[in-house]
């Protein structure tokens, strides 16, 4: 077989395309740049999101050279950006990378001024080096030997430190948890980095000190596919781990407001019993004490007393009745449905109160446990509401499904409010964070002696269809 020519012909393919090669392998790393850049501060409680600015420079870097190689190819023979400034923009991009290499498996409170001077001081003397004998040797010469200089002494070292630091600092700052659903994601980057580093820093170079002409610039090309490829993994790796990273995370702080939002219920009610149900027991057995007292001196004055203590114990028996209410079955049912006609049931016995339960619309989306439990809590919070403040006789929950979003509304008969009421209940602040979770809206209608409205409405999300 004739390699030579099988050589050839490839390379005339190569050369057809080259462009377009070089135009990829720009788009590639100017997307990885843009993507750090808007992605990395949604995850900004990691550590290593926080130095991912570093990379998104270096891929700018690496963007603007691919570019102008091929703008260069397409107008005129000539660089667009002169070949110093783009040897220039070579050590800038491999520096930054090197220097995250050097910080991503340290600690932040260690020695970080002393990493950063590590790469900072060889590559200021570089560039000085790459400047100073201009005079004396030419431009193009200069910026050849400062492009195998910068790769072999920061692209290659950083792509490899990069790698190396990236596992250590998952390793380190991640549970293990999100580590496990991570590991694949990584594992891309990982690669991605460690070959960017031996096909720029190593295998590139050394090309270029051996070989010259058409064949160098044949297997350039290629090279320059291959490092495409590492934009585009190294682009889905660092993305793929940072988004996972970030919907954990929520999903913590979601869980951790659910449970700050119980305690404080706890907490009023405990407050409650305290201030209203115990003195009330206490006042009841004090008007007790009264009657045996006056009982054989002032029968009159004893049945007065005995009255008022009956009074004042049968409000404190609703009013356990109420505590009970709010106490018992945190979860919904199986479905939304069910569990809001067990709530009303329960509401129902512990208040003596008329209760219905109206359903319109067709259940035609899917939601998960999560949302159906914040629209649980809502309902649930409303008639403790309503057993509290609104001297009503009935109140009624209607559920409605719409084609984009359901609404639930729970309505009593009872006095009705003169001012709309702010946050500052508990209770209601309460019902205003879960319906911020559920991306919803929370409003209430009233007027005096005509009840209160209070009406949650929550958009399907994306994936909660049948």
């Amino acid at each position: 077989m004739d390699w030579a020519g099988v050589w050839g012909d490839l390379g005339t393919a190569i050369a057809g395309i080259s462009p377009l090669f070089k135009f990829a392998h720009g788009l590639a790393f100017f997307v990885l740049g843009m993507t750090i850049l808007l992605v990395a501060p949604r995850a900004g409680r990691l550590e290593m999101a926080r130095r991912l600015p570093l990379l998104s420079l270096f891929a700018f870097c690496e963007a603007a050279v691919a570019w102008d190689s091929t703008l260069a190819s397409s107008i005129s023979p000539e660089h667009v950006v002169p070949p110093l400034l783009q040897t220039i923009l070579l050590g800038l991009g491999y520096g930054t990378l090197l220097t995250f290499g050097l910080l991503a498996p340290v600690p932040p409170d260690r020695r970080v001024r002393a990493r950063v001077a590590l790469p900072i001081l060889p590559l200021a003397l570089w560039l000085l080096l790459l400047l100073l004998p201009l005079n004396d040797i030419p431009t193009a010469q200069a910026a050849f030997w400062g492009g195998v200089i910068v790769r072999y002494g920061a692209a290659l070292p950083g792509g490899l430190l990069a790698r190396r630091g990236l596992r250590r600092e998952t390793y380190r700052s991640m549970d293990p948890q999100i580590l496990r659903l991570t590991e694949g994601s990584l594992r891309v980057a990982e690669t991605a980095l460690g070959t960017f580093g031996v096909v720029a820093g190593m295998i590139l170079p050394s090309i270029s000190l051996l070989t010259s002409g058409p064949v160098a610039r044949q297997a350039a090309e290629v090279l320059s596919l291959i490092l495409t490829f590492c934009g585009i993994a190294l682009t889905y790796g660092l993305m793929r781990t940072l988004n996972v990273i970030r919907w954990e995370v929520e999903r913590w702080i979601e869980g951790v407001e659910h449970s700050m939002a119980l305690a404080a219920d706890r907490e009023r009610i405990g407050r409650e019993l305290h201030d209203g149900i115990i003195q009330s027991i206490y006042a009841a057995g004090l008007m007790l004490e009264g009657v045996r007292q006056s009982l054989q001196e002032d029968p009159a004055a004893a049945e007065t007393l005995l009255s008022r203590a009956m009074d004042s114990l049968n409000q404190t028996i609703q009013d356990i009745r109420r505590y009970i209410f709010d106490l018992r079955g945190q979860e919904p049912e199986a479905d939304l449905v069910t569990g809001l006609e067990a709530l009303l049931r329960d509401f129902r016995v512990n208040t003596l109160l008329e209760t219905s339960l109206i359903v319109r619309g067709e259940d035609t989306h899917s939601l998960d446990i999560e949302r159906q439990r914040h629209i649980f809590q809502v309902a649930r919070e409303a008639l403790s509401n309503v057993a509290r403040h609104a001297q009503a006789r009935r109140v009624e929950i209607r559920l409605i499904y719409q084609p984009d979003r359901l609404q639930l509304q729970i309505a009593d008969d009872g006095v009705g409010l003169t001012i709309i009421p702010t946050a500052r209940g508990q209770g209601l602040r309460n019902a205003r964070e879960r319906a911020r979770l559920l991306d919803g809206t929370l409003d209430i209608d009233s007027a005096p002696g005509q009840g209160v409205t209070l009406t949650l409405t929550v958009p399907y999300s994306k994936g909660e269809t049948v």
